[in-house]
């Protein structure tokens, strides 16, 4: 029995117009009750899904429609199932896109924005792209899959594509992954003291997609592949913690007092300011060596930031070569004694 007393296409027709206007009726009625109820909970999360849902939600209505709108028409079985078979997967196609939108902006995104580098803000919407390429080919597929289309000519393509353009970005692709380890390592981030495997040393400035910036002492800018520094030894001045020692070595005459220096050195490091004293990290004058020519001190003290290290380690320098000489103390230096022998002939 015909849903109106229409020829067919007719039928099919108003029937899908009646499904656009209930579609739009119904998603700004849901739309309306579901911001008012957002607008009571504490978090944006239900905002967003909201936000994101509206577009599908009236685009599933509307396939829906479409598929009751082939009845009238009485297709062949085989061509209706292959036709209802692809508005089904259209519309997941859709759910998946909306998912993926709402794990993004309400998740993934509010993760990022805490940290301090702009790396993972450069990855997550290329990750983001990935992903719905990546749902779109496997939709595409199964849809030619449905209307008994034979995919293995096209796969074979995309392998052959995809293995020549893996080999022409193939540094780039090292770098980006190179990036997102040091990231999940949290090997390194903005703002930390670092010391390179070559030698260099400065504040890491920037974490790029594919390249990280070094700013050096001399306020030289150098810039490292991800790819490359991932791979490599990198000192961290700031891991564990920001604290640091301090080591002075320094020489007084064989004839000195070694418990007097101790405690002249001791005192003395212990007017600084900023040096701590709690355990473990004590400030120390230890006897080391006998050399040459001197007997060998080690003053070793401890520093709440690393970024205080060359000022503090100049001072104390200062203030022990001062203290010394104050106390009558001999810092010697290397001396050669040349014996002549006279000739008596």
């Amino acid at each position: 029995m015909d849903i109106f007393p229409f020829p067919p296409l007719i039928q099919s027709l108003l029937i899908i117009a009646l499904f656009i206007i209930g579609g739009k009726v119904l998603t700004v009625v849901s739309q309306r009750w579901l911001m008012r109820w957002a607008r009571r909970t504490a978090t944006t999360l239900d905002d967003i899904i909201i936000s994101k849902i509206r577009p599908p939600f009236s685009y599933v209505i509307w396939l829906f429609g479409a598929k009751v709108a082939l009845n009238p028409l009485r297709l062949e079985s085989s061509v209706l199932d292959k036709i209802v078979n692809t508005i089904i997967l259209v519309v997941l196609l859709y759910v998946l896109m909306v998912l993926v939108d709402i794990l993004w902006k309400g998740v993934v995104e509010r993760i990022a924005h805490r940290t301090q580098s702009t790396l993972d803000d450069a990855l997550l919407p290329l990750a983001s792209k990935i992903t719905k390429s990546a749902i779109i080919i496997i939709i595409f597929m199964w849809i030619l899959r449905v209307w008994n289309i034979d995919i293995a000519p096209v796969l074979a393509s995309l392998g052959i594509a995809g293995l020549a353009l893996g080999l022409a970005i193939k540094d780039s692709l090292a770098n980006i992954f190179g990036g997102i380890s040091l990231i999940l390592d949290r090997t390194i981030k903005v703002g930390d003291k670092v010391k390179l495997e070559s030698g260099e040393r400065g504040y890491i400035v920037d974490m790029g997609l594919r390249s990280t910036k070094l700013r050096t002492f001399d306020n030289e800018l150098i810039t490292i592949p991800n790819g490359q520094l991932a791979n490599s030894r990198v000192q961290n001045y700031g891991q564990p913690d920001p604290t640091a020692r301090i080591v002075i070595d320094f020489g007084v005459g064989y004839d000195s007092d070694v418990d007097r220096v101790r405690k002249i050195v001791y005192d003395t490091l212990g007017t600084m300011q900023d040096v701590l004293s709690e355990e473990g990290k004590q400030t120390e004058v230890l006897f080391v060596s006998m050399e040459d020519y001197y007997l060998k001190f080690s003053a070793r003290i401890w520093v709440d930031d690393h970024t205080k290290v060359w000022k503090k380690k100049l001072e104390a320098t200062d203030r022990i070569f001062k203290a010394l000489t104050k106390e009558g103390i001999t810092i010697p230096f290397p001396t050669n004694t040349v014996y002549l022998e006279q000739d008596k002939s």
